[in-house]
């Protein structure tokens, strides 16, 4: 996002988690990711939208006239902070309507305490994505959203919490762009941003016990100042040692890794 568009998210998402503190953390966000499909579906609703041209005013009628009886109020006052926002693309608006409706959704899952697990669940699933190319490439496909709606409930229903149901969904019937894989790693940081965290992805040779698991997450967040996520992925090519991952930063420890780097001074 442009330096407009990221100010106009923070006004967005300072309202959202006004509202959220409010109660009903659920509902606004079913609410919202409600919105952002009707406007994922509706080019010429998204552009009057964010129009900037237009008076906040004019833009806050015509969200009142299309959504007013169909979504909790709370989001209604959300979306309308995001209508009268400066916006340099219109998909920008929509993402933000999009990150509030995720973020409100972390906050129903960790008032019960269940916001780690939901995390977990998305990981494991876009991991899946990414090792499954048929499933990938059938929630990736131009299937009709029943037809996709189905197949994530055959898949997670039962197994998962309704947050992640929720969630996966959401991404599989409107990716905007986007792989679902991608879509749901976005929500993933969304989620661990909730909890003012970050997440950690690690790579290891062989599977970590959970007294490892522990000192590993003990170290990092002495190292990094705060609480970090683990998703932890177990390659043998890594051949030892570990690798950790947070945003852009990576450190790497492992025999792989340091056999690479001599290889690359022999051949300088």
């Amino acid at each position: 996002m442009l330096q407009s568009s990221r100010v106009s998210l923070q006004a967005v998402l300072e309202a959202a988690n006004a509202e959220i503190s409010g109660g009903n953390a659920r509902e606004i966000g079913q609410s919202l990711l409600g919105v952002v499909g009707v406007l994922a579906d509706n080019l010429g609703l998204r552009k009057a939208l964010a129009d900037s041209s237009e008076p906040a005013e004019k833009k806050q009628g015509l969200l009142q006239a299309v959504f007013g009886a169909q979504i909790f109020e709370a989001a209604l006052r959300i979306a309308s902070v995001a209508v009268s926002q400066r916006w340099a693309r219109t998909q920008d608006f929509v993402t933000s309507l999009e990150v509030a409706g995720v973020t409100a959704i972390a906050a129903a899952a960790q008032e019960v305490g269940q916001l780690g697990q939901v995390e977990e669940e998305l990981f494991r699933f876009a991991r899946l994505l990414e090792s499954d190319h048929e499933l990938a490439r059938a929630l990736d496909s131009d299937a009709g959203a029943d037809a996709k709606r189905a197949l994530v409930a055959d898949l997670l229903a039962g197994r998962a919490e309704p947050d992640t149901v929720t969630l996966v969904d959401h991404a599989a019937v409107h990716p905007r762009g986007l792989r679902v894989a991608i879509a749901l790693d976005h929500f993933s940081d969304i989620l661990a941003a909730r909890q003012q965290r970050s997440v950690a992805e690690v790579t290891v040779a062989a599977p970590l016990s959970q007294q490892q698991t522990e000192r590993l997450a003990a170290a990092l967040a002495k190292n990094y100042g705060r609480e970090l996520v683990l998703n932890v992925q177990v390659d043998p090519e890594v051949i030892g040692g570990v690798r950790v991952q947070v945003g852009d930063e990576v450190m790497n420890s492992t025999i792989a890794d340091r056999l690479a780097e001599v290889q690359r001074k022999l051949a300088s």
